[in-house]
């Protein structure tokens, strides 16, 4: 192993180590003492500021402790109709307020940062004369939020009148009225207002919607938070809300579809399998395109950690992550969101933020569902009868008789033999609440899914405990402990023909399973599927937490620290083992496989944060220093020769054939900081910048800088749209930066050597030239966006326009044979992507007892290769003949123009491109485009009563996809099963048709089955993603339980799928995520239909 330069060489890992697990000891000491007092009787935080203002009404009061404190203010408009003059220093929030409502008839109540204003009990004249004056009726009810948590502080006002009340802490209310009162309004900052019909209801349960135009909606992003009205960078913001409902066990699944300019594809149906997630196209060829994932401000470890090739069904980190935990995922996209994470900021970030605790009764939740999954689409193979007539044909002779044929009595369905229904369930509960000084959350999951390929399935085990204590007036300190244990057990497929599912698919039906002893039947041209699927043994563990420890100091009124530790560790097992039942067992006397790695991930983050306010200019300041610790070791071994197929694991062989082991240690550490302007929240701009220091680069461009910055017009701040009632919000944005790629493989700048043997004789040699001017790979990005509300925002619009342009690509340079290389990494590509996004979200309806809004996305991406060394393109990339060249996208399909099937012959035609009388590879072309023209996503949501509804539809159009499938299943040479569409083949002179003779002639079978534009299909499609339909049990039924909420709902994903996709399914890439395969299918694991029902409850 080749070792690299430490960065931190004054602290080894281990004192290192040491030090973290202390520091960790003592967080989670003091984490438990506040949990001791979470339900004890505690004060008003005493947040000290000072405020100087004069004659200034109670509104620019609170606006002004607002901009000074953490504090956020409820009231309703009409109670402000006092000014006020004062003049404290290092006051108290709560005695500031005393002064300021003395001699008012107001009062307030504090909810941890949360402060009510409201009419003083004793001076509420109105509803008193109300009561004394005329007839009058009361209104009891409960408020709750989108998610069904009671809302604090809401108001409910009689309509038309200055009667109203708030909410209290378990979101009750009771309110007298006139008795002629026909409404009641509900309103809450961040939520829609709800008019609700009270002529005859006394007794109501309003859950309340989430107004997506609320200003004071604060989206992540990196290393903080933002008022959503004034971001000037390109953010999607994801709640929990919308994805609920899911039955997704993967975080990177909830993303597909739900945000303009992400594009997700699920590769396999492998339960448990990885994604492809690429933010605004592909910026890489030889390294990741994947984003980079951060779960509560601490990077994570994705991607596949398997050994044991699996191709498409490769396992995804992601997948141990409990996507109920999660209350928001915010998708990073420019340059300005992105370049806080510099070196790795390239591909998109996505922020991950998991649910914490509430000043509230504590809540448990209950969330149960159960189901059944089966393959939405199956082939349409040549049945028993069909085959035979295939292979007369084929032979030009007689192989079966009539008699053969009419007397056969099997007619095996492999597909039927190898899919089945399968069962999916997932049992969770979580509780949350707290104190005014503590809350906290905690959760369990436990999920099974069975695959609907025999011999695959997946479970999962989580548990999360989010802890927030208020140590004193100025200390706050927290944790997250997430604890995850999953296997997963998978079966050959993808890029393989020994496999269940292309063994199964490819067998003809005239061969039965069992021979008549019981015995798996062998005698057909692969081996049989199901003696792969019960016997072969594949079998993946993982263990994994990703924890961290906080500690946030309010320094002075204007001035904050925040320190934040985090650890993520990953223990991957793999265990395989062929019996000698299967054919490629029985050839090596049973062949087994372990595997282990191990990761860890030390990350520490310390962020100092200034922010000032002073008349109509606010700014807000952050520096920081980063660095994270990586270290990934790992072993492999194979053996074969076992005594007996029950003893499969390694240690039995008789013969190790191969073993390996690893080592990999990387580090980063970062400077980086951000300036933030606002003036009168109508003029904005951000300037971002950070230094990245990386294990991974050559010593002479180790060290990186990544600067951006942006601006923001919200002209509806501006005098000239003050009396219209069309245009509720109009911003624009422009943004532009750089940022950095460094998620490629480590130690290709140095000197490294491997190991082989000669003469008998253990030797090493040298395996890499070294390339100290290595660096990383940059893109620069343009973005230039609007945001768009109409009549309320009951529409709002937003569009973006970008332009990335990726430089230093990091390839492969051919070498001359002298060198003893046959080529040396080095920075000399380039790559472009440009595209629009659209995302518009609609609220059609909002009545008492009727509701349906609307969110629709759409995006187009273009892709192109600008430079590659000396214009050499990179060819033959994977069975649909990928190309990498410049002036075309990422991944063009690149081979033969197939011109039909030649009716004299019944042989396939080729262009001959270049005119030269032959068909060479020369002739090869471009003949299709793996990238979508664009992707689309629209959400309705609906409620009626106490019924809710979703329907989210999802979809690609005009990409490519190469069905390699096809040169098996229409090769019209063999023994292997084929398509139904064989039948209409050539057989004889003058026959119009597009599939080609049956032959046994080699040469002619050869050229037919080319890779070329024959097997090239348009892949577009549209899914019905997931339909949801659920019913709330009114309150008045719930007040005889012991729950506080019960909802039941009936939810289908993949319930239908529009392609002309002749495939097992459109959405498939036999390779996984890899950068240059694209769009090919090669038996690839398809999705899954799934209905489920289940059951929400609260108590």
């Amino acid at each position: 192993m080749n070792k690299n330069e430490n960065l931190y060489a004054s602290r080894s890992v281990k004192s290192l180590s040491y030090y973290l697990v202390n520091i960790m000891r003592v967080f989670l000491l003091l984490i438990t003492i506040g949990l001791s007092s979470a339900f004890a009787n505690t004060t008003t935080a005493q947040t000290k500021i000072d405020v100087n203002v004069n004659n200034v009404t109670l509104e620019e009061l609170f606006k002004d402790i607002q901009s000074k404190s953490e504090f956020i203010f409820f009231y309703k408009d009409n109670v402000l109709k006092y000014n006020v003059t004062l003049n404290v220093k290092n006051a108290s929030v709560t005695a500031i307020l005393d002064s300021a409502l003395k001699g008012t008839n107001l009062t307030y109540k504090v909810n941890d940062r949360q402060v009510i204003i409201k009419e003083s009990p004793n001076n509420q004249n109105q509803e008193n004369n109300l009561k004394t004056n005329q007839q009058t009726k009361t209104i009891t009810g409960t408020v709750l939020d989108d998610i069904g948590g009671p809302l604090v502080g809401a108001t409910v006002q009689a309509k038309g009148t200055n009667v109203g009340v708030a909410t209290d802490f378990d979101g009750n209310f009771s309110i007298t009225v006139a008795d002629d009162t026909k409404f009641i309004l509900i309103s809450y900052i961040g939520f829609a207002t709800q008019e609700i019909d009270v002529t005859s209801t006394f007794n109501i349960e309003v859950k309340m919607l989430a107004d997506s135009s609320a200003l004071e909606e604060i989206v992540i992003i990196g290393y903080g938070t933002e008022q959503k009205s004034l971001l000037s960078d390109a953010v999607t913001s994801i709640k929990s809300s919308q994805v609920s409902d899911l039955p997704v066990p993967s975080v990177d699944g909830l993303l597909q579809g739900q945000a303009a300019g992400v594009q997700v594809q699920q590769n396999s149906g492998t339960p448990g399998g990885e994604m492809s997630v690429r933010i605004r196209g592909l910026s890489s060829i030889s390294g990741s395109n994947q984003p980079l994932y951060i779960i509560d401000g601490i990077p994570v470890t994705s991607g596949d950690f398997g050994q044991l090739s699996f191709s498409g069904q490769g396992a995804s980190a992601l997948s141990d992550l409990n996507p109920s935990d999660i209350e928001s995922i915010s998708v990073l996209k420019d340059a300005s969101a992105t370049a806080i994470y510099g070196a790795r900021g390239s591909n998109g970030i996505v922020l991950i933020t998991t649910k914490r605790g509430k000043e509230q009764k504590s809540v448990v939740s209950v969330n149960v569902y159960s189901g059944v999954q089966q393959a939405w689409n199956k082939l349409d193979m040549l049945n028993a009868k069909e085959w035979m007539e295939y292979r007369n044909d084929l032979a030009g002779t007689t192989v079966f008789t009539p008699e053969d044929i009419a007397n056969n009595t099997v007619d095996t369905d492999w597909q039927d033999v190898i899919f089945r229904t399968a069962s999916i369930n997932s049992y969770e509960a979580s509780a949350r609440g707290g104190s005014e000084k503590t809350q906290f959350f905690i959760s369990g999951t436990f999920l099974e899914q069975e695959g609907i390929l025999i011999g695959t399935d997946y479970q999962r085990m989580n548990a999360r405990v989010n802890v927030d204590h208020q140590l004193s007036d100025k200390v706050k300190i927290g944790t997250s402990i997430g604890l995850t244990h999953a296997k997963t057990n998978r079966v050959e497929s993808d890029q393989t023909l020994h496999g269940p599912l292309p063994n199964g698919i490819s067998t003809p039906a005239i061969f039965s399973v069992y021979n008549e002893d019981g015995s798996y039947n062998q005698s057909g041209p692969y081996s049989n599927a199901l003696s792969i699927a019960n016997e072969a043994i594949s079998e993946n563990f993982s263990y994994r937490t990703n924890s961290n420890a906080y500690l946030d100091w309010q320094i002075i009124e204007d001035l904050s620290f925040s320190t934040k530790w985090g650890v993520d560790f990953l223990n991957f097992r793999e265990h395989s083992y062929e019996s000698t039942q299967t054919v490629q067992g029985a050839r090596y006397n049973g062949l087994g496989f372990e595997a282990y790695s191990n990761v860890s991930n030390i990350v520490s983050n310390n962020l100092l944060k200034y922010k000032k306010k002073f008349n109509k200019h606010k700014v807000e300041a952050l520096v920081g220093y980063t660095f994270e610790k990586y270290q990934y070791r790992s072993s492999f071994i194979r053996g074969q020769d076992f005594a007996d197929d029950n003893l499969e694991y390694i240690s039995s062989a008789a013969t190790i054939v191969s073993a390996s082991a690893n080592a990999s240690d990387e580090g980063i550490r970062s400077y980086l900081g951000r300036l933030n302007y606002n003036f009168d929240d109508k003029y904005i701009a951000s300037v971002t910048g950070r230094f990245d220091t990386s294990t991974k680069f050559g010593e002479n461009n180790r060290t990186g800088f990544f600067p951006a910055a942006s601006v923001a017009w919200r002209a509806i701040q501006e005098d000239f749209f003050q009396d219209q009632d069309i245009v509720s919000d109009l911003k624009f944005r422009v943004s532009y930066g750089l940022t950095g790629n460094d998620d490629i493989s480590p130690f290709l700048f140095s000197e490294l050597y491997g190991n082989t043997s000669y003469d008998g004789q253990p030797a090493i040699y040298p395996s890499n030239i070294p390339n100290p001017d290595l660096k990383w790979e940059s893109t620069a990005q343009l973005n230039i966006g609007i945001n768009v509300g109409l009549f309320e925002d009951r529409i709002t619009l937003t569009a973006d326009y970008y332009n990335k342009q990726t430089n230093d690509l990091l390839l492969s340079r051919p070498l001359p044979s002298s060198s003893g290389f046959s080529s040396i990494t080095e920075n000399v590509g380039k790559v472009e992507n440009k595209g629009i996004e659209l995302s518009i979200e609609t609220r059609n309806f909002i009545k008492e007892n009727f509701t349906w809004s609307t969110q629709f996305n759409i995006s187009g991406n273009r892709n192109k290769v600008l430079e590659l060394y000396n214009d050499q393109p990179i060819d033959d990339i994977g069975r649909g003949g990928n190309r990498i060249m410049e002036g075309q996208p990422i991944g063009i399909f690149y081979s033969y123009k197939s011109l039909g099937v030649d009716p004299s012959t019944g042989d396939i035609v080729y262009a001959d491109t270049n005119f030269d009388g032959e068909i060479t590879s020369a002739d090869r072309t471009i003949v299709g485009n793996p990238h979508p023209d664009f992707i689309y996503g629209i959400t309705n949501n609906f409620t009626y009563k106490g019924f809710d509804a979703t329907i989210f539809l999802q979809g690609s159009y005009g990409n490519d996809v190469f069905n390699g499938s096809r040169l098996f299943l229409e090769s019209l040479q063999g023994g292997d099963n084929q398509v139904a569409d064989i039948t209409r083949r050539w057989q004889q002179p003058g026959d119009i048709t597009d599939i080609p003779r049956a032959t046994t002639d080699p040469v002619a079978s050869a050229q037919n089955k080319r890779v070329s534009s024959r097997f090239i299909e348009d892949g577009s499609y549209l899914r019905v993603k997931n339909v949801t339909i659920g019913y709330t049990l009114d309150k008045s039924v719930m007040e005889k339980t012991m729950f506080s909420s019960f909802r039941v709902y009936l939810s289908a994903q993949n319930l239908f799928t529009f392609t002309n996709y002749s495939g097992l399914d459109p959405e498939v890439n036999y390779r996984g995520d890899d950068n240059s395969v694209i769009g090919t299918d090669f038996f690839t694991y398809p999705q899954a239909q799934v209905f489920t029902l289940g059951v929400n409850l609260k108590f």
